[in-house]
């Protein structure tokens, strides 16, 4: 009955929907459970905290959702409690909550930026969500703004590591601590986005970044599976490389390489040197937890959401009843009632079912293409 029941969906996959019910009800609960007034509230963390992730993450799916007042609500938030009030002259703290823990919640005045240090893979997701704004609603304060803010990430958050290219630092401070030595973070920068900056600002050589990132992921996946970090120390004529474990940073290097549009120039190579991943769960039957990368042994099963950004990634190979019963798995992120205690589930699921029923996709130069656009009204 169950094998039955996982042909059905594989059948009857979940992108059928998507075209005769355009409202993104997953959006709509993220919103109920997780935005104050422009704010993304984690409650799993005793201090209220917000990070410029999931700030991100927010407004690239309010854009996704065609979603205009909550994108100009998490946008004023950002701006005004993370950046000064500009992002176009100051890169976002990362962490803002509770600064009193015997305040009462309520207090305005116990809440600020708990570190001031910028996170790289946020300012990316905003830079691009503004810029993409800018085309899809017609507004050129959006483009301008994200423009000016990845003229600040170019500057502060990119360093030349040798015999690897020009990298993205998970920040500007902390993670190249000599010349020689760098941590960098392969979820931290997904191809799409770097490509879509290659193709609007050339002369910035995006392109050059989004090579490099492309070899960091192919290099430190050589089990096969992605660590969360690798540690360079780089010599003259080669580097060492020290590779972590891979689980929840990872886990979203898959869904980035999974939603690669079919002509883009490294997914068929990424694809091959990561499938180790996709047969790990179909033995698994659930995404591992953790894994380490030098030697591919895993322990652990992944939640839920591991699951829904593994979708778009299991949908490259020919595993339709791994896919159906990872998609079946996927639906636990939204059935539990434990009010706002799972944001990273929360924001896995949206990007990984969002995009496997449809609602949107990326271009082989990283445009975005929301189902809105082809005439599905949110």
């Amino acid at each position: 009955m169950r094998r039955a029941w996982l042909i059905i969906a594989v059948l009857l996959p979940l992108q059928v929907f998507a075209a005769e019910h355009c409202a993104w009800s997953h959006w709509e609960s993220f919103k109920a459970a997780y935005i104050q007034d422009g704010r993304v509230v984690d409650g799993s963390d005793t201090r209220q905290i917000t990070t410029s992730e999931g700030q991100s993450y927010a407004m690239f799916f309010a854009l996704v959702a065609n979603d205009r007042a909550s994108f100009d609500q998490l946008l004023h938030w950002t701006q005004g409690q993370l950046a000064g009030g500009d992002l176009g002259t100051y890169l976002p703290a990362w962490l803002w909550g509770r600064l009193d823990q015997d305040a009462t919640p309520r207090s305005t005045s116990a809440y600020g930026v708990l570190d001031s240090n910028s996170a790289s893979d946020s300012d990316l997701w905003i830079a691009y969500s503004l810029i993409e704004a800018g085309r899809l609603w017609n507004h050129y304060y959006y483009t301008s703004l994200g423009y000016l803010l990845l003229e600040q990430i170019r500057q502060y958050e990119v360093v030349d590591v040798p015999n690897l290219g020009l990298s993205i630092l998970p920040a500007p401070k902390g993670f190249n601590n000599t010349p020689t030595s760098f941590r960098l973070n392969p979820s931290y920068a997904p191809l799409q986005i770097l490509d879509r900056f290659a193709k609007l600002y050339p002369k910035q050589d995006w392109q050059g970044i989004s090579d490099s990132t492309a070899k960091l992921i192919l290099q430190s996946s050589s089990a096969g599976f992605t660590p969360d970090w690798v540690d360079i120390t780089a010599s003259k004529d080669s580097n060492n490389w020290s590779l972590g474990v891979g689980s929840y940073d990872a886990i979203r290097t898959y869904l980035w390489v999974g939603m690669l549009a079919v002509e883009h120039p490294e997914r068929a190579q990424l694809l091959a040197t990561m499938a180790p991943m996709a047969e790990a769960t179909k033995k698994n039957a659930a995404p591992p937890e953790k894994i380490n990368t030098e030697n591919g042994v895993y322990v652990g099963n992944g939640p839920a959401g591991f699951s829904a950004a593994l979708l778009p990634f299991l949908s490259q190979y020919d595993m339709p009843l791994v896919l159906a019963e990872q998609r079946q798995r996927a639906t636990q992120v939204w059935a539990s009632a434990d009010g706002n205690n799972r944001y990273y589930a929360s924001v896995l699921s949206l990007f990984g079912t969002g995009w496997d029923q449809g609602f949107y996709h990326f271009t082989a130069a990283g445009a975005l293409v929301p189902a809105w656009q082809s005439g599905c009204s949110s």
